[in-house]
């Protein structure tokens, strides 16, 4: 929301970018602020996620890409501490 509140408290979801759009127009021209009034729509509106949603290869390399996360989580429960090891 544009008052800076979310729906539960907090700051909301676009608020940042509503700033920075609010900010740029008032020490700007309204022609050079226009990509962060489309990133503020965007964050409103899901529609270029939406759309990709929709495309036919969403959702391709998936496999890879868990695969990846995968191997990136075992590396982490693997990892063995330097620092604060009794020598």
């Amino acid at each position: 929301m544009s008052s800076g509140f979310g729906a539960w408290g907090g700051s909301g979801t676009c608020y940042p970018i509503w700033s920075d759009f609010c900010t740029c127009v008032f020490d700007k021209p309204i022609e050079i602020c226009e990509p962060y009034r489309r990133d503020y729509q965007e964050c409103l509106n899901n529609t270029k996620e939406y759309k990709s949603q929709k495309s036919a290869d969403y959702g391709k390399g998936a496999d890879e890409r868990l695969a990846k996360v995968r191997e990136a989580m075992k590396k982490v429960e693997d990892y063995e501490p330097k620092v604060g090891k009794s020598e």
